[in-house]
C-alpha cells in the first residue's frame, strides 16, 4: 500500500488506485488583490512518449487558446531530481481570460486591460509519470516569485 502526503494530511493508498490530480500552493503577496501561485499536476500517461514530444503538445495547447499578447520568452531543459525537465517562461494579458475567469456565473473578477501575468511552465516525466508545474506571477513582480519558484523545484524528490 502506498502513502500519500501533503504538508500535515497522509493516508494510504491502496494498490488499485492512483493519485492523479492538482495541487495549487499560494505565495506570501503584499498585495491583497495578487496571489501569485504554483500549481502542480500529477498524472500517469497511458504510454511513455519523449519529454519533448510531451512538451511541445501542452505548448500546443496553450498557443491554441488563442490567449492575447502570449509571448514566449524563454524555452530550454533543465533537470530536476535528476531527471530531465523542460522550462518555459510566457506573457500574456490576463484581461483575455476574464471573461473564461467570470464564467461560473460569480462575479467578473477586476482586472484591467494591459495586466500581464508572466508565467513559468515546467514539465518533468519519469517513465509514465508526468509533473507539471505552473508558476504564476504578475509580470512586474516576477523576479521577486521566480527566485522562490526555482527554490521549490530543488526540493522536488521522486520515488
Amino acid at each position: 500500500m502506498g502513502k500519500f502526503l501533503l504538508n500535515n494530511i497522509q493516508c494510504e493508498i491502496p494498490p488499485s488506485w492512483q493519485d492523479q490530480g492538482m495541487v495549487t500552493f499560494t505565495i506570501p503577496s503584499p498585495d491583497k488583490n495578487v496571489k501569485p501561485n504554483i500549481i502542480m499536476t500529477k498524472e500517469y500517461l497511458p504510454q511513455p512518449i519523449a519529454l519533448k514530444e510531451y512538451f511541445a503538445k501542452i505548448k500546443e495547447s496553450i498557443v491554441k487558446r488563442g490567449i492575447r499578447d502570449f509571448k514566449i520568452s524563454d524555452e530550454r531543459e533543465i533537470i530536476i531530481a535528476g531527471n530531465k525537465a523542460m522550462q518555459m517562461v510566457c506573457t500574456w494579458d490576463v484581461s483575455a481570460m476574464k471573461q473564461m475567469l467570470g464564467g461560473g456565473g460569480g462575479p467578473v473578477p477586476d482586472i484591467k486591460p494591459g495586466q500581464m501575468v508572466k508565467q513559468v511552465q515546467v514539465t518533468l516525466l519519469k517513465g509514465n509519470l508526468a509533473i507539471n508545474l505552473t508558476g504564476s506571477f504578475p509580470a512586474e513582480q516576477f523576479d521577486i516569485y521566480y527566485r522562490p519558484f526555482q527554490q521549490f523545484l530543488a526540493t522536488i524528490q521522486i520515488s
